[in-house]
This record gives C-alpha cells, sequence and structure tokens, in this order.
C-alpha cells in the first residue's frame, strides 16, 4: 500500500540530501551541519568525522516511514550504492518484532517506500543474519532489525553477534590490509567470522529509533564497534551529550 508523504515528511528527507551533498562538497560532516544549520555540531568522540544526525519529528509524525525513504536518501545521496546494509536499532523487543513484520509484509506502507525507490529488501533478526548469505549482502538493500540491548554482550544474543559463525566465512575472504586490522581476531591472529566482525568490515547504515532511549555511553561503544558509515536517530524528543 504506498503511503504518501507528508509536506513536513518531504522536508525533512530534502534537508538530510543537502546535508550529504554538503557532507561530500566538504569532506567534513561537522562543516557540513554547520553550513546547513548554522549551528555547532556535536560530534560523538568515537565516532568523528561521521555523519551523525538526528531528525525530530512529532509523535505520531510517521517517523518509521520516514525512516524507509532516508535509508534510500543515503544509500544514493551519501553511499553511492545500490546495497547498502542496513542496522535498524529499536527501542524495545515490542517495536522490533513491528518493524520487521511491516518491512517484510509487501503490502505495508513501510515496505513500499522501498518498493517505490526499485529497492530489492531483505530483512533479516539477529538470528537469521548469523547466516547471511553473501548474494544476498552483494545485490540487496539489507536491513538487520535489533534493539540495541541485543548487542551488548552480557545478553545471549549479544554473545552470538560476537561469536564465529561458519556461514559468514564467505564475507571474509579478500579483505583489504586496513578492514583485517579494524576486527576482532582468535588467538592464531585468524579473523572471526562474527556478525560484529561484519557489520565493522561492511559499515552499515545505522537507523536508531527512538533515540533518546538509546543514548548512552555504552550504546555509542557499541556502535563504534561496527565502524558505521552514517547515523541517522529518530525521535520526538531530542537530547543532547
Amino acid at each position: 500500500m504506498h503511503l504518501p508523504l507528508k509536506e513536513y515528511q518531504e522536508r525533512t528527507l530534502e534537508t538530510l540530501s543537502e546535508y550529504y551533498q554538503k557532507c561530500l562538497h566538504f569532506n567534513n560532516a561537522n562543516t557540513a551541519f554547520y553550513d546547513l544549520t548554522k549551528r555547532a555540531y556535536s560530534p560523538i568522540e568515537s565516532l568523528s568525522g561521521m555523519p551523525y544526525v538526528c531528525l525530530r519529528l512529532p509523535t505520531g509524525g510517521g517517523k518509521t516511514l520516514v525512516a524507509c525513504h532516508a535509508v534510500s536518501v543515503t544509500a544514493s545521496e551519501l553511499l553511492k550504492t545500490d546495497t547498502p546494509l542496513v542496522l535498524w536499532l529499536t527501542p524495545s523487543n515490542a517495536i522490533r518484532d513491528q518493524t520487521l513484520n511491516a518491512l517484510k509484509n509487501p503490502l505495508h506502507p513501510y515496505r513500499d517506500a522501498f518498493e517505490s525507490a526499485r529497492r530489492k529488501v531483505e530483512v533479516f533478526t539477529i538470528g537469521g543474519a548469523l547466516s547471511l548469505p553473501l548474494h544476498i549482502l552483494n545485490t540487496k538493500t539489507t536491513i538487520i532489525v535489533s534493539t540495541m540491548q541485543a548487542f551488548r554482550v552480557e545478553d545471549t544474543d549479544g554473545r552470538k553477534v560476537y561469536e564465529q559463525s561458519g556461514a559468514l566465512m564467505g564475507h571474509f575472504t579478500h579483505l583489504s590490509d586496513e578492514a583485517l586490522s579494524a576486527i576482532d581476531k582468535d588467538e592464531s591472529g585468524k579473523p572471526i567470522y562474527s556478525l560484529a566482525n561484519l557489520l565493522c568490515v561492511k559499515r552499515p547504515l545505522v537507523i536508531v529509533d527512538e533515540a533518546h532511549n538509546a543514548r548512552t555511553e555504552l550504546s555509542f561503544d557499541t556502535l563504534t564497534r561496527f565502524n558505521p558509515s552514517a547515523i541517522i536517530e529518530f525521535t520526538a524528543t531530542p537530547d543532547t551529550i
């Protein structure tokens, strides 16, 4: 089902697109932000230089629909790719399940946002992503939907994220020395074929839903480990640190 964007949603996406164009023009996320907004940029120290923005929309303002369109805007305007990897983080298991079901439903407006942009999409849970096929990642917009909590090592899913998964081995062939230097290795010095390492190598776009619930030092440390290409937060009540 197609759901047209409201004027303020269109303006939000146009501003995001303009920001990305300025990021590429200045080759500096901080300068681009100031040039666009005339306000000081507040970078996260561990993610310095990476485009990291918060989009504020009112409660009930269609944040998730805008987020779906924002993936396509980011892929085309900033990342210059038809096959982005997206890590979509929600504040709770209930919202994770709602988002998963909507993105997988070919009749839902969220899925239509990708279809209308002519993007082929595959959606995974953390469990499904532990055996993510290489050909999917190379040919489609790949979305992994999870909660921030699931990436914390003390959580069962979190432990799986950082553990060896033989099904992911194919993603780690022909890596550059730079990519290899950034990922965790086993005692023999070989790369650990983990989802966490795969994310680090592929540099996902990170979508953070209800961002005010996620802004902790631990959350930033977690995001840094995945070496994101960009982060977009969505909230009705933005906060700054």
